[in-house]
């Protein structure tokens, strides 16, 4: 599951930076200065916020997105049900893996999962169980 699969999820300000950036590059983009304020700097001076940028979705997107929000002051919203949704899915997918395909024991992939995701074992099962839920797999196919 990538970031495409909870567009639902989006508001319509991330999705207008979708159109520009693209889905992956607006991924980093949320993980990086979600829930603030951002001036846009028009990209002609080095600057703080313009090495922000730079380091979270490259020099190309950084300018594909200053193209059109340059000298713009924008909230660039967290994203959080979409990005837990994400993070979920990704979590159960690598589990599944770890225990099906690498035959490694349940236990053992939570040890290994838990911390990567910055999450409790407790959490772990939850997303777990509910993955596992026929209704859930079958919201997957689509």
């Amino acid at each position: 599951m990538e970031f495409e699969k909870v567009e639902h999820l989006l508001p319509d300000t991330v999705l207008d930076i979708v159109d520009v950036i693209g889905l992956a590059a607006t991924e980093q983009l949320v993980k990086a200065i979600g829930g603030a304020r951002f001036k846009f700097g028009k990209g002609k001076v080095d600057t703080e916020r313009l090495a922000i940028l730079v380091e979270a979705i490259g020099e190309v997107k950084t300018h594909e997105l200053l193209r059109v929000y340059g000298g713009e002051e924008l909230y660039v919203p967290r994203c959080g049900k979409a990005l837990i949704q994400l993070r979920n899915h990704r979590f159960y997918q690598e589990f599944v893996k770890l225990r099906d395909v690498d035959k490694e024991s349940g236990l053992m992939a939570m040890t290994k999962l838990c911390p990567k995701y910055g999450i409790s074992s407790r959490t772990g099962y939850t997303i777990i169980n509910e993955m596992s839920r026929p209704a859930a797999r079958q919201a997957a196919l689509f």
